[in-house]
């Protein structure tokens, strides 16, 4: 008898810790996992090449959304067309960094379909 009143009083934590435990499991299985928002500023890339401009040419989005070949505009409904000419040449796109995402859509998935893949995305080169 004398001993048991020696001994240090223990908390027994095994159903607090099962408690905290279904909790955790509950919350994370009633979360609604959302899609992330992105700010993205583009285009900017660390890797780079630098492409011969005697087997390109050019196709300009700016920033309004409006697509351009050096001085022409070209509408959007004429751009597949206007992507056919030259087909050995690589097509260069360069998008404005604040030109509508939909524009950029509209300019890769033209390029992807007319030039079959043959396109290139001109960056500027991210600065150290």
């Amino acid at each position: 008898m004398f001993d048991e009143m020696n001994e240090d009083p223990r908390l027994d934590l095994t159903s607090l810790i099962d408690v905290i435990f279904m909790l955790v499991i509950f919350f994370v299985m009633t979360m609604t996992f959302a899609s992330p928002v992105l700010d993205v500023t583009l285009p900017k890339a660390g890797h780079s090449q630098k492409e011969n401009a005697r087997t390109s040419f050019e196709l300009t989005v700016r920033e309004d959304g409006s697509f351009w070949d050096g001085r022409n505009e070209i509408a959007g409904s004429d751009l597949e067309e206007w992507m056919k000419r030259d087909p050995k040449e690589t097509l260069i796109l360069r998008v404005d960094s604040k030109a509508p995402f939909e524009s950029f859509v509209k300019a890769v998935d033209a390029a992807k379909f007319v030039r079959s893949g043959r396109f290139a995305i001109a960056t500027d080169k991210i600065s150290p």
